[in-house]
């Protein structure tokens, strides 16, 4: 940009600052529409506009993890016709402050997790039942699993963690989606002739710059339902402070007026090249608890 260039940006912002002011507030009814305009023609400004898909497959480390992080985003697509299934990692049998052992907690939690789907109106499509808290160690077996669903579901959107979530579980999940959908059975970037699209979400990390930041307030009720449906992993923190950045994230859609989820698409080479960077700098991209694991 040139100097004379760089000059005239802040006194253009400073002008629109100043009309908009003398402006009366827009009806709520009409505000999300404007603000979805104003999104498109910010190409600095996350999109508003869901996402065109029929067919979703949201690939979950551990039960709760979809409702956290795409609940809102899962009910709408459903409402308007889409079929979404999951593919649950873990059971979460390692939840802290669970009062029963291992094999218990992961029971209860793999039933918690097939109820909130239900509520979702998500279907289930498998449960691995891997180690909860050393999915990275089963990376390959991981791997076939997406890849089995990729090829029986044929999705044209995937959901999955983004690369810098704090618990080593998310990143190592999004790791085996990314690498499934590079794979020799199935390319990218389409599938059976069929464009396929990687969201990834946010559940304990929040995304600083995301690419999509999605209105859900006619469905948080649907959210806080599937939320209270996980029991036992409300034994580890409550749940429903994530409702908090949902209505946090509606400033963008609502004016803060609503709820919304937020999500950063990449493709699966752009997704394993930042993991690649946060396994080698995790202090530079995630600071000193880079390693410090949460409750699943």
């Amino acid at each position: 940009m040139s100097p004379r260039g760089r000059v005239r940006a802040p006194v253009r912002e400073t002008l629109v600052r100043r009309l908009t002011r003398t402006l009366p507030r827009p009806p709520g009814r009409v505000l999300p529409a404007l603000l979805e305009v104003a999104a498109a023609l910010d190409p600095a400004a996350p999109s508003l506009l869901l996402p065109p898909a029929r067919r979703v497959l949201i690939v979950v480390p551990h039960p709760d993890d979809e409702s956290i992080g795409a609940g809102g985003l899962l009910a709408r697509l459903v409402a308007r016709g889409a079929h979404v299934d999951a593919l649950l990692v873990t059971d979460g049998e390692a939840t802290i402050g669970s009062r029963t052992g291992p094999v218990e907690t992961g029971r209860r939690r793999r039933g918690e997790f097939r109820e909130a789907c239900a509520t979702l109106g998500v279907g289930v499509h498998a449960t691995l039942a891997l180690p909860d808290g050393a999915v990275r160690a089963h990376h390959a077996s991981l791997v076939a699993a997406v890849a089995d669903a990729l090829t029986a579901l044929r999705p044209d959107l995937v959901l999955a963690p983004w690369p810098l979530e704090a618990h080593a579980d998310h990143r190592a999940v999004l790791h085996a989606t990314a690498a499934a959908l590079t794979g020799p059975a199935t390319p990218t970037p389409t599938l059976a002739g069929a464009m396929v699209t990687l969201w990834t979400y946010e559940a304990h990390t929040p995304i600083p710059n995301p690419s999509h930041v999605i209105d859900v307030t006619d469905h948080v009720a649907t959210k806080r339902a599937a939320l209270a449906a996980h029991v036992t992993a409300a034994g580890a923190f409550d749940l429903t402070a994530c409702l908090a950045l949902a209505r946090w994230r509606s400033l963008a859609t609502r004016a803060g007026r609503g709820a919304a989820e937020a999500f950063l698409e990449l493709t699966p080479d752009a997704a394993l090249t930042l993991l690649a960077s946060t396994t080698t700098s995790a202090g530079a991209a995630l600071g000193p608890a880079a390693d410090v694991e949460v409750p699943a």
